[in-house]
C-alpha cells in the first residue's frame, strides 16, 4: 500500500486528518499519525489498517465524551449515537468499555438521576422509560423501591383537578389519566379516598 497524501480534513478540528492511499481515503487522528509514524510512501497493509482502527477508537472516544458532556447518557444511547455516526460495532464496544472504566458512563448513576428528576412518575412509567434507555433492572431496582407511588399519584390528581368541577365525569377522566400514567387501581383508589372523591352517584 502507498500513502499518497495526508491533509487536514476539517479546519474546525485540527486533530482529524484525511489520509489518501492508492486503495482509498481514510480518516486518522493526529496522535496516531505521530505515534505510528504515518507518512507519505509505502506502508504495510496490516500496519496501516491497524492505525486506522486505532484512530477510529480515539476519534470515537472523543465524540462520545462530547456527547455525554452536557447530560448523562446510558450505554445504549452512546452505542446508538456512535453507530449512527458510522463507527464499526467492535470499535463502539471498545469505546463504551473505556468510558465505563473512566466512569464517564454509568447506567446506575443515570437511573438514579432520572428517577430523582422525575418524582411525579409512577414506578411503572419510570421502569418503562429506563428500559427504553437500555438500562437493566439491576441498575435501578434499589432506587425505584424508594419511589412512593401514592404520593406522586396524589400530586397528579390534585394538579389535574385544579379549577375543574368535582363531578362524576371529571373523576372518571382523572382515573383514566392516572391509569395511563401507570398507576394501579389500588393506588388510584387510595388517592380518591384521601381526596374524598367518589365515582358513585
Amino acid at each position: 500500500m502507498e500513502i499518497l497524501n495526508i491533509k487536514l480534513k476539517n479546519k474546525k478540528n485540527a486533530n482529524i486528518f484525511s489520509v489518501l492511499t492508492n486503495t482509498g481515503e481514510y480518516e486518522m487522528h493526529s496522535d496516531i499519525i505521530v505515534k505510528n509514524n504515518i507518512k507519505l510512501g509505502e506502508i504495510e497493509d496490516k500496519a496501516f489498517y491497524s492505525s486506522v482502527n486505532e484512530s477510529e477508537r480515539v476519534i470515537g472516544f472523543n465524540d462520545a465524551v462530547k456527547y455525554v458532556s452536557s447530560k448523562l447518557k446510558t450505554q445504549k444511547q452512546i452505542k446508538d449515537y456512535l453507530l449512527k455516526k458510522g463507527y464499526h460495532i467492535n470499535a463502539v464496544n471498545d469505546i463504551v468499555k473505556k468510558l465505563k472504566e473512566y466512569n464517564i458512563v454509568d447506567d446506575s448513576a443515570f437511573a438514579k438521576s432520572y428517577i430523582n428528576s422525575n418524582p411525579n412518575f409512577s414506578k411503572t412509567k419510570l421502569k418503562q422509560k429506563l428500559y427504553s434507555f437500555g438500562v437493566k433492572e439491576d441498575n435501578f431496582t434499589e432506587n425505584l423501591n424508594e419511589v412512593d407511588d401514592f404520593v406522586s399519584c396524589q400530586k397528579h390528581a390534585i394538579k389535574y383537578l385544579k379549577n375543574k368541577p368535582m363531578d362524576k365525569q371529571t373523576i372518571e377522566k382523572l382515573i383514566r389519566r392516572l391509569t395511563s400514567l401507570g398507576y394501579n387501581w389500588d393506588t388510584i383508589n387510595s388517592t380518591l379516598k384521601t381526596l374524598n372523591l367518589s365515582i358513585e352517584d
